[in-house]
């Protein structure tokens, strides 16, 4: 083969030792496109976020540019902590009441809504 630039050979390179395992076909980053790669191998540094963010960009059909900006506002370290100010305003019996009463799962089956909009 001829014709890759240093700059592909290099993300290539980093590819390889980035996802090592034999099992890579398996891996959602896999089934991403290869500027996917590249962004999350230039802004990610660390493996298991990395992985989440493949996960992620894959299940939710996220564009590179989607993804760069789920990155920069570090999605993995908001994934499921809501902010709330119930500890500073309610006293403690209520505001574990308040925190829980939001963890509880909400049926929307009446709006017809599609996969996508559940989480």
């Amino acid at each position: 083969m001829r014709s890759f630039s240093p700059r592909n050979l290099k993300y290539m390179r980093s590819l390889a030792q980035a996802w090592p395992d034999a099992q890579f076909v398996q891996q959602p980053a896999a089934q991403l496109p290869w500027f996917h790669l590249c962004a999350l191998l230039d802004k990610v540094k660390d493996s298991a976020q990395r992985d989440w963010y493949a996960g992620k960009a894959l299940e939710h059909g996220w564009s590179r540019q989607v993804l760069t900006m789920q990155i920069e506002t570090a999605a993995c370290a908001r994934a499921g902590n809501a902010v709330t100010n119930f500890s500073e305003t309610l006293p403690p019996a209520q505001s574990d009441f308040a925190r829980d009463a939001l963890k509880d799962p909400y049926v929307f089956d009446f709006l017809g809504l599609a996969e996508d909009a559940q989480e």
